[in-house]
C-alpha cells in the first residue's frame, strides 16, 4: 500500500525507476530489511553524449554496438540513432546522422573522475574519438 498526499495506492507491485539507495532511504522503518539489501546493490555512472553530423550517413544498419571492456573500458557502445529512429533526423531531405554514445559504467572514476565533477568538453572529446576508432 502506497500513502500520497491525495489518497491510498494498493498494488500487488511497485516498479521504482529510483536507484536502490535512493529507494532505500524513501522507504518507512517497518521497510528496514528490504532497505539493507538496496542499500548493498552498487550503482555505475554512465555519461550519454548525443551526437549529430549533418550531411553523413552511417554504412551500416542496426541498433548500434556495444563494446568490450577488453577493447575500451571507457566506452560502453553507441547506439544509432538515425538508423533506429530516422523519423527523428532534422531536416527531411537534408543527410544527417545522430549517434548516441555511452561512456563509463563500472570504470567511470578510472576514465574520467568524479562523475559529479566530469568536464563535458572531456566526455565530449572521448565520445567524438569513440566515434572515429569504432
Amino acid at each position: 500500500q502506497l500513502t500520497l498526499a491525495d489518497g491510498t495506492i494498493t498494488a500487488d507491485h511497485v516498479v521504482s525507476a529510483l536507484p536502490a539507495a535512493a529507494l532505500a532511504e524513501a522507504l518507512p522503518a517497518e521497510a528496514e530489511p528490504l532497505a539493507r539489501e538496496l542499500r548493498r546493490i552498487p550503482a555505475a555512472s554512465v555519461a550519454v553524449v548525443n551526437l549529430q553530423y549533418e550531411g553523413a550517413a552511417l554504412p551500416v544498419t542496426g541498433f548500434g554496438h556495444l563494446v568490450p571492456s577488453s577493447e575500451d573500458p571507457a566506452l560502453l557502445g553507441i547506439v544509432y540513432d538515425s538508423v533506429a529512429f530516422p523519423e527523428h533526423d532534422g531536416t527531411p531531405g537534408t543527410p544527417s546522422l545522430r549517434l548516441t554514445v555511452m561512456l563509463g559504467g563500472a570504470w567511470f572514476r578510472q576514465s574520467f573522475g568524479d562523475p559529479a565533477a566530469a568536464a563535458p568538453e572531456l566526455l565530449l572529446r572521448r565520445a567524438r574519438a569513440a566515434v572515429s576508432d569504432h
